[in-house]
């Protein structure tokens, strides 16, 4: 049953609240109203950036080290506190961190656009190695990419044209070639100062590029460059399991628990393939298959890239660093020659450029074996397996870890309004706890999802089988479906309320009028809304009963009722009379007991339902 109580952390000290505070009081709870672990036993661990700093290796280990990992270690550390580890994240690198980390989504464009405050947090980290550093690494990225800065950062006015006005002749900034009138969007002084000497240094480097950055900027159509760049950014992406929101969407659709149970025997056969398919490759290949692997084209161009881009003096010294001049000459053939006589020759950097991926991944391998056994709280039973795993089989360990990172980048893709750092660790911790709602179902009637566990073996151990014979991905889909089919079920309770009851008849709204795409209007009810995913007509019936309900009963129906359904503290509460204290806290689900107690919620929500 729905039950209220004191929170426990009251103390006497604490300012009298109202018994019926307004949801407004409270907003405040409702944006973040918790946050996510940065470690946990189910993804690969975040890199110490100190550690990382101090590793001979860090020049390379920047080109091949997962990018989403790369941007969440560096998040986690600090930025201000990164800037050696950021003076090696280039080219591919670079890019696809900035995909994560400078796109957020523009309420009033409805579509994702550059963030100005995090595109000059990057450049004050690289003006403050340098101003020619900053214009490297700035003509580095794709040219979509420049081109949407620049035209978020300023407007721009080409000389010559009949635009100019007075004004602009006197107040604008003008370029070192004298073809365009600048002036900044973010009219802040520390902006300006980040900016001019940055668009200085760029003329210097290369006038013929700066004056096409601009003039390109100047002539942008810019929501239709927006939509290319999102387009553009989700193929980048891809490698790392992020999707489109369409594509997601289509993969987050509800499915009928019968269905899923029958697909059983499918899901068993499908984790067998990929098992062969994973025992295939050698034992020495240490790593996540698809991030890691020696042979990944990807990542052997990103080591040939980054050393092209230096002088062969330079190179050299910093292959020597990460291989020893021993195990060069080895690779030259030669011990009298300088190695950077050999720096182009193909076969010289090819053959090194495997070697520094190989000690690499092996580096990575050994840090998530060490990070693995730091991580303290496992309390979960799904963290509790993977940790098990870890210990018996660390390969097998980090290959199902980088497919729940990849579960977890197709949710974010769906679910979230961003991919930034934030969204990253939130989007982990829902799936963590889905998977371990999927994992606890199956342990509880092993026989009608197919397991052939062993008795005398404990619960760890029985969920580590049962990972291995149906693999996360179908764990993930029975845990998900579980959860979202909590909606559909409050709503049906809340309908028959709403037509039956003859207390609340009529009162609940349940029935809704929505509009269509061709302007036409439809009577629907509650439970068919969220039968389709209607998620704004959804949170418009939330609106439309919110002064009839009870605070408390109204937070939790506003938990359950979101994108992703949430676990409100006052589920576990206990029912007081008189006045009530009301939390806003709330978590993902993570075990069954949680469902249980939402269920329990739904099927006495006529007892805690008073309307004013």
């Amino acid at each position: 049953m729905f039950i209220l109580r004191m929170p426990k952390n009251l103390s006497q000290n604490m300012p009298e609240v109202s018994p019926t505070p307004k949801r407004e009081e409270l907003s405040s709870g409702n944006h973040i109203p918790w946050k996510p672990s940065t470690e946990t036993a189910l993804a690969p661990a975040l890199l110490d950036i100190d550690w990382l700093t101090a590793q001979p290796l860090l020049p390379f280990l920047a080109q091949v080290a997962p990018a989403h990992l790369l941007y969440r270690s560096i998040m986690s550390h600090g930025m201000e506190d990164s800037i050696e580890v950021i003076e090696w994240v280039r080219g591919e690198q670079l890019q696809k961190i900035f995909d994560f980390d400078i796109w957020e989504h523009s309420f009033e464009l409805q579509t994702n656009d550059i963030s100005t405050n995090k595109f000059l947090s990057w450049l004050r980290i690289w003006m403050e190695i340098g101003a020619d550093f900053a214009v490297h690494r700035m003509i580095e990225l794709e040219e979509e990419t420049i081109v949407l800065i620049f035209s978020k950062l300023f407007e721009i006015i080409p000389e010559g044209v009949s635009q100019v006005t007075e004004d602009m002749t006197e107040n604008w900034w003008k370029t070192a070639d004298n073809k365009f009138y600048l002036r900044m969007r973010d009219e802040n002084e520390e902006a300006f100062e980040l900016l001019k000497p940055f668009v200085d240094a760029l003329y210097q480097n290369n006038v013929r590029i700066a004056a096409s950055v601009f003039a390109h900027a100047a002539m942008l159509v810019r929501q239709e460059s927006l939509d290319f760049g999102v387009r553009w950014k989700a193929a980048r992406l891809a490698d790392q399991g992020f999707v489109s929101r369409e594509d997601a969407l289509k993969i987050l659709a509800p499915k009928k628990i019968e269905s899923l149970v029958k697909s059983i025997k499918e899901a068993k056969e499908l984790e067998e393939k990929r098992r062969e398919a994973y025992e295939k490759y050698p034992s020495k290949q240490t790593a996540a298959i698809s991030q890691s692997d020696t042979n990944n084209p990807d990542l052997f161009d990103n080591i040939v890239h980054f050393l092209s881009s230096l002088e062969p003096e330079e190179g050299v010294r910093y292959m020597q660093l990460a291989l020893g001049s021993e195990k060069l000459k080895q690779i030259t053939g030669s011990q009298n020659i300088d190695p950077s006589y050999f720096y182009e020759d193909e076969d010289f950097i090819s053959e090194s450029a495997e070697n520094i991926i190989q000690l690499c991944n092996n580096l990575l391998m050994r840090t998530e074996l060490v990070n693995t056994r730091k991580i303290n709280k496992q309390n979960l039973l799904i963290e509790q397996a993977f940790c098990e795993l870890a210990q018996t089989n660390l390969t097998e360990a980090v290959y199902l870890k980088d497919r729940v990172a990849r579960l977890s980048n197709v949710f974010v893709s769906g679910i979230m309004n961003s991919i930034d750092n934030d969204s990253l660790a939130r989007s982990l911790s829902v799936v963590r706890g889905i998977l371990n709602i999927g994992l606890e179902i199956c342990l509880l009637s092993p026989h009608e999802y197919g397991l052939n566990l062993e008795a005398k073996v404990d619960e760890v151990e029985q969920a580590v089988l049962c990972i291995q014979q149906l693999g996360p991905e179908y764990l993930f889909q029975l845990g998900w479906n579980i959860l979202i089919s909590l909606q559909l079920d409050l709503a049906k309770e809340i309908v028959k309320l709403d037509l039956n009851h003859p207390n609340y008849k009529n009162k609940l709204k349940s029935m809704r009028k929505i509009n269509l795409s061709d302007a036409s209007s439809l009577t629907i009810s509650l439970d068919k809304l969220v039968e389709n995913q209607r998620y704004p007509d959804m949170s418009a019936w939330l609106s439309s009963v919110e002064s009839e309900l009870p605070t408390a009963l109204f937070l939790v129906l506003e938990s359950l009722f979101g994108r992703v359904p949430m676990c409100s503290e006052l589920l576990f509460d206990e029912k007081i009379s008189g006045a009530m204290k009301v939390t806003t806290t709330f978590k993902p689900f993570e075990t069954l007991n949680e469902i249980e107690k939402a269920k329990a919620f739904i099927h006495n929500f006529h007892y805690n339902l008073l309307v004013e």
